[in-house]
């Protein structure tokens, strides 16, 4: 956890962990960019934290929060399941 911020009860850290889901499901459209920096932020974690949690290297995900990045798939669902979260293709 970033050490800027006061440590978060369970409870809270809970909540947080459900607004941020719920904020994800709410917009789909947001770029993989948005979605792991939102990650990040919301839940106050450092790239560091970020990498151990998703097992994603820390210059992976420091240019997968860059908005012309090109992440593969796997890098995609590692980042999404490590928070509970899938990828899904819908046609519109």
């Amino acid at each position: 956890m970033d050490k800027r911020f006061t440590p978060l009860s369970q409870i809270e850290q809970i909540r947080k962990r459900q607004y941020v889901l719920e904020a994800i499901q709410q917009n789909p459209d947001w770029p993989i960019n948005v979605v792991a920096k939102f990650i990040r932020s919301e839940l106050h974690l450092t790239l560091s934290d970020m990498a151990k949690i998703t097992k994603i290297s820390l210059q992976t995900l420091q240019n997968l929060e860059k908005p012309n990045t090109n992440p593969t798939l796997e890098t995609i669902n590692k980042l999404l399941n490590a928070f509970g979260l899938r990828l899904l293709i819908v046609k519109k």
